[in-house]
């Protein structure tokens, strides 16, 4: 259908037109970037020891019901389930339906990406074993527990927040004219995520360096691998070596 034609267009021009690295302003080894990265490491350290994360959790307990409500629909958008299932679905249907080995390739890449993520932000939350909010809210409770199954006691890093950096990245590698609306919704979906009481600022402070380094990682791993740009990996031995 029309659909899916247009569909299989943009993931084309994606695995065609995606250079080898992040552009400038993105490039994870820049020094912008690995500035940013420590600033933020540093952010959360300072968050956790001076308990500032803390301060900012009680004056969001009670914030006004219909914004709390505003922030739980737009929580939805970090939910990993939707982006790993339409994913996972398009690598076999771009590689034996449409026969397009570029789509299957950058489809792949997302797979990935967003895979990748979900495993290490979940040993993350089971390695530190962190209270939520509401915990802090009921008992005054707020400590790194250790491994845990507990979901109330798995609240850093936050997995939304790792999602929708991911989905980022993902835009700024391959659709970089849309960087900006993505880049700001999945900071509106970060914070949605203090507003619903499910995480404290340095969950989703993690979340989002973890999730943009897992995409760095996947694209280095891609670009090593021969796999990436798509159009690249998909040319025949012969023909990637006659155009080097």
């Amino acid at each position: 259908g029309r659909s899916q034609k247009m569909g299989s267009r943009f993931l084309r021009r994606c695995g065609q037109g995606a250079p080898t690295r992040f552009p400038d302003y993105t490039e994870p080894t820049s020094s912008r970037a690995l500035l940013a990265v420590a600033a933020t490491l540093v952010a959360i350290a300072v968050l956790i020891a001076t308990g500032g994360d803390l301060a900012l959790a009680r004056e969001l307990r009670d914030i006004e019901p219909d914004l709390r409500r505003a922030a739980r629909w737009i929580t939805q958008a970090g939910d990993a389930t939707a982006y790993l299932v339409v994913s996972a679905l398009a690598v076999p249907f771009y590689w034996f339906v449409r026969r397009d080995r570029a789509g299957a390739r950058t489809a792949l890449l997302v797979l990935a990406a967003f895979a990748g993520s979900g495993i290490l932000v979940n040993l993350l939350k089971f390695l530190f074993g962190r209270t939520r909010p509401g915990i802090f809210y009921d008992a005054g409770v707020s400590a790194f527990l250790g491994p845990t199954w507990d979901s109330a006691i798995r609240s850093f890093p936050s997995g939304h927040a790792t999602t929708v950096a991911v989905a980022g990245a993902l835009v700024v590698l391959l659709a970089p004219r849309w960087r900006l609306p993505v880049l700001a919704g999945a900071v509106l979906v970060g914070l949605s995520r203090l507003l619903v009481g499910y995480h404290f600022l340095s969950d989703v402070l993690a979340g989002f360096v973890l999730g943009w380094t897992t995409v760095w990682a996947t694209h280095r791993l891609f670009v090593r691998q021969g796999w990436w740009p798509a159009s690249h990996a998909a040319q025949p031995p012969e023909r990637r070596g006659a155009g080097a």
